[in-house]
């Protein structure tokens, strides 16, 4: 199971387990990991479970969080990946992530869907029935999904900021969607699905 090992001056504190979807970390006694330091935001990041991926989301702390030196908004996590929140180390464990075979498989008969994570649509999945479906808010982030020859394509169509696609954001070309792939638009979590129609 995935979990953080959590270091202050190379003094390893504690362990903890990301046991569950959604974990946050922060100075406040509300959070799931209690990190009681005055460097630390009340609520200064979460880890989020994405199928088998595991992202750090900053939420929006005074100080921000690094991922390998880097700081970042929003990370999908390696093993070993090393995290700074205020004065604290945490080391991601979590072995190296399930990749599927690239396999030759004939999607003509698969239905794509998008199921919503998180957000105020969670739990809801939206069927890819059109040859194009747009989804996400007008004027800040919008997406259209076309259906070519039995494979789905996103790409950005409205916003001045870029939807993600497993933590990249995909250019100006039509990405190429897989089953499993995570979506971050206009502040909601989504999953890519192919299923049998």
């Amino acid at each position: 199971m995935a979990k953080i090992i959590i270091s202050r001056n190379h003094a390893v504190i504690r362990e903890v387990e990301l046991d569950k979807e959604r974990m946050t970390l922060g100075r406040r006694p509300d959070n799931d990991i209690v990190l009681p330091h005055p460097a630390m935001s009340g609520a200064h990041a979460a880890f989020n479970f994405i199928l088998d991926d595991v992202f750090v989301e900053d939420l929006g702390s005074t100080n921000g969080t690094y991922v390998n030196g880097k700081r970042v908004a929003k990370h999908m996590l390696e093993d070993h990946d090393t995290i700074v929140v205020a004065r604290f180390q945490l080391e991601f464990i979590g072995g190296p992530r399930r990749t599927q075979p690239e396999t030759i498989i004939d999607t003509a008969n698969l239905l794509g869907s998008v199921e919503v994570k998180t957000g105020p649509n969670a739990g809801k999945r939206l069927a890819l029935t059109k040859p194009l479906s747009t989804l996400g808010k007008a004027g800040v982030q919008v997406v259209a999904i076309t259906r070519q020859n039995g494979d789905y394509y996103l790409t950005h169509v409205d916003g001045n900021v870029a939807p993600l696609v497993n933590g990249v954001a995909p250019g100006k070309t039509p990405r190429r969607l897989k089953h499993g792939d995570a979506i971050a638009l206009a502040g909601a979590d989504m999953v890519f699905c192919l299923a049998p129609a």
